[in-house]
């Protein structure tokens, strides 16, 4: 009897023995297909060489001809001519051979030299890529550079050849059936319903072009990360995206100002970010690559303005003043007067800057009352236009006053009479009675989306067709950098609620005129005074 427990206990731990074996090599099948479900280093520094002709262990030199032009290797890159996926790609009538693995470990007849060539190997490929010399010993066509390029360098290009093409080599957030996109967006907050209704303009888009078979088969997915509004909780949200949902790209995540950390996560990430919903796109010196901003700035809004002045019959030297917050957007758009306004000989006599919270409406009003300014731009918050509006109406004061109506609001409607009928706002967006809305009010109304934040959820709209055009534009060979590029060549793209859009690769704002546009007290509503104008250079 006690040797037959004994059997029992052997086998039963015998048994347990074999499951937690099999367990554990199960997991640790599972955890390295998941640690290959990407690159490694090595393969991404490839990647970045074979994408961008660059690497940080050294410039890389194309070599061109008979040696001697030399220029960078990201005037020449491999994916120029051999695709981004290694497929090949027809360029100047000339059709370069695809560079997977298998294309390049078989023997094949070069459709440029008509040789049939020997399968290359890892030594074969590097005298290939330094010295233009094919496996058998022949030259390359005289049309492919040759490269100078550290032995690490080419060692890494070598590894990512191997992988170029294949699952492993696709970009987060995007499969066959699937193409993930992100926003970060205020949940909680005061912003809080501006970012639900962007959220629900976001989700209606995409579902209504998944309602139709997506793009090539594959459907939008959109994944939403609180941002509470703040620059500090835009970088986390972005970086949540990024990092634990996978996203394949951005759309129009509302951008705060000062979202400088936000912007450099996104550029060193290289995830494309279409549309961000701003109040003013601020671009940086060098601008980051994989931004892609849809309306003007402040800067240029107040450039348009300007314009607008100079276009109407006015006495000579008229004299202008500028009230301006000390926050980035409004200084960026009092630049903006100052850098247009001498273009018209117009003279910028007072320039007053006040901290946000401390505006003096009386003081200011009676200060400019006393240099008799022609002209008035006022770049800050509503309630402090509504404040100064009302003094320079108690003053009887005739200047006009300008600025933009995304700065005021729904408060341009609280402006005294006499000042409502000489101000003058610049309005980025399209005017429904300018423009077709009938497409964007009609998916708003199938989704059962309340349009509650109009301008936000309109600019969340465009956003989202324009990533939908720029998927079709890519292909089915769709990639983040497909993406890009296709952001690149995208010229005149009407949303039906923007101005048409354009970028290029030193282009990163779509569209950049505004209206100018008058205040109707009894509709309540804006009137159109100018065609879209774009700031004079």
């Amino acid at each position: 009897m006690r040797s037959e427990m004994n059997i029992r206990t052997s086998t039963i731990r015998a048994a347990l023995l074999s499951i937690a074996t099999a367990c554990l090599v199960w997991a640790m099948c599972e955890d390295g297909a998941k640690a290959r479900q990407s690159l490694s280093k090595q393969e991404k520094r490839g990647k970045q060489i074979y994408t961008k002709g660059e690497a940080e262990g050294g410039e890389i030199i194309a070599i061109l001809g008979s040696g001697d032009l030399e220029l960078p290797g990201s005037s020449f890159t491999c994916s120029n001519c051999h695709g981004l996926r290694g497929e090949g790609l027809s360029e100047g009538g000339l059709q370069p051979s695809p560079l997977t693995w298998d294309v390049l470990t078989n023997p094949r007849k070069s459709p440029l030299t008509g040789r049939v060539r020997s399968a290359y190997d890892d030594a074969a490929l590097e005298r290939s890529i330094i010295a233009g010399i094919e496996p058998g010993g022949g030259p390359l066509h005289p049309g492919m550079p040759r490269y100078k390029m550290a032995p690490d360098q080419v060692a890494d290009l070598i590894a990512y050849l191997k992988k170029i093409g294949e699952d492993i080599d696709s970009d987060p957030g995007l499969t066959d059936e699937v193409i993930r996109i992100g926003a970060a967006l205020p949940l909680t907050g005061s912003l809080a319903s501006m970012g639900e209704d962007v959220k629900s303009a976001l989700a209606a888009c995409f579902a209504d072009v998944n309602s139709q078979g997506g793009v090539y088969g594959r459907r939008f997915e959109l994944v939403v990360e609180d941002s509470r509004g703040e620059p500090a909780g835009t970088e986390d949200a972005s970086r949540r995206l990024i990092d634990r949902q996978g996203v394949f790209a951005l759309a129009a995540s509302f951008e705060p100002a000062d979202s400088v950390a936000a912007n450099d996560l996104i550029g060193k990430s290289e995830v494309p970010l279409i549309g961000p919903v701003t109040l003013s796109p601020v671009l940086p010196p060098v601008p980051n690559r994989f931004d892609f901003y849809l309306l003007p700035s402040f800067k240029d809004q107040a450039r348009a303005l300007v314009d607008y002045l100079g276009l109407k019959p006015q006495k000579a030297g008229a004299k202008v003043a500028i009230v301006f917050a000390d926050r980035s957007f409004d200084r960026d758009a009092a630049e903006g007067v100052k850098a247009q306004a001498g273009r018209y000989s117009m003279s910028v006599v007072s320039e007053i800057r006040y901290s946000g919270g401390q505006f003096q409406s009386e003081a200011t009003a009676r200060a400019l009352s006393r240099q008799k300014p022609d002209h008035i731009f006022f770049f800050g918050n509503s309630d402090d236009i509504i404040a100064f509006a009302r003094e320079i109406d108690r003053l009887n004061m005739e200047a006009n006053l300008l600025s933009s109506a995304i700065m005021i609001g729904r408060g341009s409607f609280s402006l005294p009479e006499r000042v409502a009928a000489r101000t003058f706002l610049s309005y980025p967006a399209s005017l429904p009675d300018s423009d077709d809305f009938t497409e964007f009010v009609k998916i708003m109304q199938k989704s059962g989306v309340p349009i509650r934040s109009a301008a936000f959820q309109a600019v969340a709209f465009a956003a989202a067709k324009t990533v939908v055009e720029a998927a079709k534009m890519a292909g089915r060979r769709l990639s983040r950098a497909a993406l890009v590029n296709s952001m690149e060549q995208l010229r005149h793209f009407k949303t039906g609620v923007i101005a048409p859009l354009s970028f290029g690769p030193n282009r990163r704002v779509g569209s950049t005129g505004s209206y100018v546009v008058g205040i109707d007290l009894a509709n309540r509503n804006y009137t159109t005074l100018s065609e879209r104008i774009a700031p004079k250079e």
